[in-house]
């Protein structure tokens, strides 16, 4: 499953599932677009795990996957949503962790990797718990929703 977030303003998300993913689509392309967007990809397991270390508690499985549910297709493709409020717990968390999220990033890793792990896997994640975190930073600042986009 491929979980990409991006933020928007809580006017949009409450527009309706197909307009969100509309969002999605300018997202994901070359366009610029004033909003946030942060590719998890497969790795939000992965990165549940290493906040979980981290000492997150609920506020993992929120940053990870999301919340309350805001649309579903019914053939692959679901939304969920985090409040302002829920963005701004998430965005103190990261921003008092520092290096606590890589801590335990190789006790994370030969948990969560079959075999080897790849060779730049441990630095892609470092990146993509870098843009995360910006992702979060900039929707607290600017008082936006994030939304999570599954896509089986």
């Amino acid at each position: 499953m491929n979980v990409s977030l991006l933020s928007l303003p809580p006017a949009e998300t409450r527009a309706g599932f197909d307009k969100v993913l509309a969002r999605f689509a300018v997202g994901e392309s070359d366009v610029e677009s004033p909003f946030s967007f942060c590719d998890l990809g497969k790795e939000a397991a992965v990165v549940e795990e290493l906040l979980l270390r981290a000492g997150a508690g609920e506020l993992a499985g929120l940053a990870a996957f999301g919340g309350a549910v805001l649309g579903d297709d019914g053939a692959g493709t679901a939304c969920t949503l985090l409040s302002v409020d829920e963005v701004t717990r998430v965005h103190a968390f990261l921003t008092t962790t520092g290096t606590g999220l890589t801590a335990h990033l190789t006790d994370v890793l030969s948990a969560t990797v079959r075999g080897d792990v790849p060779y730049g896997y441990a630095d892609d994640l470092i990146e993509l718990l870098g843009e995360l975190r910006g992702l979060f930073e900039s929707a607290a600042r600017d008082g936006l929703c994030v939304v999570y986009l599954y896509e089986a």
